[in-house]
This record gives structure tokens, C-alpha cells and sequence, in this order.
């Protein structure tokens, strides 16, 4: 069991608040849904966003990996995530932690063989340490669809520490509630980089699902462990027939108050034929950008609670 919950990979999404929604297209994709809906008596309102209008592309190939952090987010040439994971599936949760740093160099673009800019060489700005524990290198792949194959290419290496690693010199355990030093100990001359980055506190989530989603009758009600910050963000997704890697299909953003109901319209979206598995992901983040060394770094530091349950 423990090797089968390894191999399933879960997902966040780093932008929380995306500017704009755009439908799925195609038969079997989820219905239109409004982007602010549900504000009946029986909760707070919600926010819904579809996490993207094309499934195959590079996002849902690079944006997960097997430690629960998305690590596809370009927008800025730093990103650094730190999070603390759990996965539960059949009544067992693993538990993982980990914390990454990736360094694009922005005028160092590479083209797919669709000719598409699929990502950027990475940089090596120095040593990396999370709480003075040193970040091991790992290579860094793009993976992408090319004409109904996959296809990936090697972009350079990430800094990588994780609960999962054999060494214990490069293991990691995120410390919920608290904070985490970040340092950058450079090549050159010496200089450093250093920030604290804040953790939020842990979520732990419960999903109980009543109803066939074959006759539209699916529902689900989640519980959680209110912390009362100020939302929590669920990512309703789906793991396709005969794949172990789930693709986000909807964002919901609510209130932190520890319940929320589904919208049966959007849980019933679903397509059967297509899926097998429903996967809910409790998202508690802290995100902020910090100004180092002339570059913007987004920092995210989240809680992930990431139920995987069989499609009824």
C-alpha cells in the first residue's frame, strides 16, 4: 500500500486566485459554473474557478510531482514551496513533507517540438537551506503533449529536501504553525540571502459522499479543522481510467470555518466515462513575494490534506 500511495501524485495549485475562469471545451468536460455562487443561508459564499481550459497541457504534466508541490508557476524567474502533505486513500494517510527552490533564468527560454516555449534553463545561485538543513539538486523535467505522446526534457536541476528521502542529511519535516528559515549562501563574494517564511496551521479534512454520480444524485459534504484564517481553498479533481495522476478540475474558495457543501451541479459535472477516482485537496496557504538579489521570489508555504475516494 505504501508504494501504491507513493506513486499517486496530488496536486495544489500555487496561483490561488486566478484572474479569470475559462470553461472547459468539449463534450466531456464539466458544465459552465459561475465563478461566485451558493450564497443560500446554509453557508458562507463560495468561490468557483475551473482550474484550466485544456487538461493535456504543460501544467498538468509538470505542475505535480510526487511530493504534493506544483512547481510549473513561470510567472516569476524564483519560486520557493514549502509544504507539509497528507494523502489519504482506502483509510490510510501517508504523510510527507518537503520544501523546493527553482531558479529560472528567464532569458534562457526552451521550445518543445510544437514549437511552444515549454519552460526556461534553471540557475544554481548557490547553497540552499531550509532551517539550516542543505537542499539536495535534483534534476529538473519538463514534461508536455506532442502530438498524443509524451514527450520531456531536462531544463537543468531544482533544490529539492523531502520527508521521502533515504539520507537522512537531506530529510525534512514541516513544522506547522511556526516558520522555516530560507537562506541563499552564494558562490560569490560571500553574500546571502535570508527570510523567514511563515507555515500555516495543519488541515485535516473529512469527505463523506452519498449519491450516484451515474444518476446525478452525487453529493459531498467536507469537514475540516476550522483555524479560522481567513479562507481555505478546495480543489475538486479527478483521476482519469487506468492513470494514478489526478487533474484539477475546479478551485473552490471559502471561509475557514470548517464545513462546506459541494454544489451538487458542479460535483455531478463530472464525467463518469471518463474518471474513476474524485479527489478532494484541502489547500491552507500563506503566499508572498519577497525582493532578493534584483529578483521577485514567490514564497508559498502551504497545508495540503488530499482525499482520494472512488467514484460512487
Amino acid at each position: 500500500m505504501l508504494n501504491k500511495m507513493k506513486n499517486i501524485f496530488i496536486y495544489n495549485l500555487i496561483v490561488l486566485f486566478i484572474a479569470a475562469a475559462t470553461i472547459f471545451n468539449g463534450c466531456d468536460s464539466p458544465a459552465p459554473t459561475e465563478l461566485v455562487q451558493d450564497n443560500s443561508s446554509s453557508q458562507n459564499p463560495i468561490q468557483i474557478q475551473v482550474a484550466s481550459k485544456d487538461t493535456s497541457d504543460v501544467l498538468y504534466n509538470n505542475g505535480i510531482d510526487t511530493t504534493g508541490v506544483a512547481v510549473s508557476d513561470t510567472a516569476y524567474a524564483s519560486v520557493i514551496y514549502v509544504v507539509g502533505t497528507k494523502i489519504t486513500y482506502n483509510s490510510y494517510t501517508e504523510k510527507i513533507s518537503s520544501a523546493q527552490a527553482l531558479f529560472l533564468d528567464k532569458k534562457n527560454p526552451v521550445q518543445g517540438l510544437n514549437g511552444k516555449i515549454i519552460g526556461y534553463k534553471t540557475l544554481l545561485p548557490g547553497d540552499i537551506q531550509f532551517d539550516y538543513h542543505h537542499a539536495r539538486l535534483i534534476p529538473y523535467r519538463v514534461g508536455y503533449n506532442y502530438m498524443g505522446h509524451y514527450v520531456d526534457t531536462l531544463l537543468g536541476e531544482r533544490y529539492i529536501l523531502s520527508s521521502r528521502m533515504l539520507n537522512p542529511m537531506y530529510r525534512f519535516n514541516f513544522p506547522y504553525n511556526s516558520t522555516i528559515k530560507f537562506q541563499i549562501l552564494t558562490n560569490t563574494l560571500g553574500k546571502s540571502t535570508e527570510f523567514n517564511i511563515p507555515t500555516p496551521p495543519e488541515v485535516i479534512g473529512k469527505v463523506k459522499l452519498t449519491g450516484k454520480l451515474r444518476d446525478k444524485t452525487l453529493t459531498a459534504e467536507l469537514d475540516w479543522n476550522s483555524a479560522l484564517q481567513k479562507n481555505i481553498n478546495i480543489i475538486l479533481g479527478a483521476v482519469p481510467k487506468n492513470q494514478k495522476n489526478p487533474i484539477p478540475l475546479f478551485q473552490i474558495t471559502g471561509n475557514d470555518s470548517g464545513k462546506l457543501i459541494i454544489p451538487t451541479k458542479l460535483l455531478n459535472s463530472i464525467p463518469l466515462n471518463k474518471y474513476d477516482k474524485i479527489v478532494f485537496s484541502f489547500v491552507r496557504a500563506y503566499t508572498e513575494t519577497k525582493f532578493a538579489n534584483g529578483n521577485y521570489i514567490l514564497v508559498s508555504s502551504q497545508s495540503i490534506h488530499s482525499i482520494i475516494l472512488d467514484i460512487p
